[in-house]
């Protein structure tokens, strides 16, 4: 007999039954099985990069794109039924590693209309999605608002830069992430909260004011006025007893040093 083979995006849809596996066909041990099958998924998803490792060549955009289209309305309803109060809801371990899988497949420029002409459905429009990530952020779970946190963080290093140079996109940011920080039990909640900050920050690079590109100048601008905040938030947070926290707090201040 041949050798059977499998697509990568067919290989990913396999292991994301396995995760996704309904209530009904539970048995007794299952949810480890479940919570490893999404766990491993995305990191399979994280392994696609560009050959050098430095840059994302369109094909990988392209995808990834692809991909997304595929696996993520199934992750995003899987999250949604899992926060309604029933017996069969999802459990809190599950909608975290959901929401791992779809930090890991978010793709670059996601948003950008330049990269398809098909229609963007919601989960494919960042705002939609920085809203839904934000939404779970006051979750009961920690694994959820540390997750839900850190998707949130993955889409604004990845989202369209015309998304960026808007204050609505700032301003949700910086509430996500000043009630992750009020986090005083759970320090992995803290520090996704200033990954958040980091990624956002991050967007404008690291040229000086006057060598760097329109794009990321007008980010700077859209960032400019919570400037202050940031500023005060990454002070308090280099006080943390956590030094993943205050490692974190310090690379934020390290990026905005050369800031007006």
């Amino acid at each position: 007999t041949g050798v059977q083979s499998i697509s990568f995006s067919g290989f990913c849809r396999l292991i994301l039954d396995q995760g996704l596996k309904s209530p009904s066909q539970d048995t007794e041990g299952i949810l480890p099985y479940r919570a490893a099958a999404l766990s491993n998924l995305s990191n399979l998803l994280q392994s696609l990069v560009s050959a050098n490792g430095r840059f994302v060549s369109d094909y990988m955009i392209v995808y990834k794109r692809n991909l997304y289209h595929q696996l993520a309305p199934r992750l995003f309803s899987s999250i949604s039924d899992g926060q309604s109060k029933n017996d069969k809801s999802m459990p809190p371990l599950l909608v975290a590693n959901a929401l791992e899988c779809l930090a890991s497949l978010i793709y670059d420029s996601i948003g950008d209309p330049g990269l398809s002409k098909e229609q963007n459905f919601n989960y494919s429009d960042p705002m939609d999605c920085l809203n839904f990530f934000v939404g779970l952020s006051g979750n009961s779970a920690w694994t959820i608002r540390q997750m839900s946190t850190l998707a949130a963080s993955s889409l604004v290093a990845k989202m369209a830069t015309k998304y960026l140079q808007k204050n609505e996109a700032i301003k949700v940011c910086l509430d996500c992430a000043t009630k992750a920080l009020k986090d005083r039990k759970f320090w992995k909640v803290r520090q996704a909260g200033l990954d958040l900050i980091l990624s956002l920050v991050s967007r404008v690079g690291k040229q000086r004011v006057s060598e760097a590109d329109s794009e990321n100048r007008l980010i700077m601008e859209s960032i400019l006025p919570y400037k202050e905040k940031i500023l005060h938030i990454t002070r308090a947070s280099l006080l943390d007893s956590e030094a993943h926290v205050t490692a974190t707090a310090s690379k934020i201040s390290l990026a905005m040093t050369w800031w007006p």
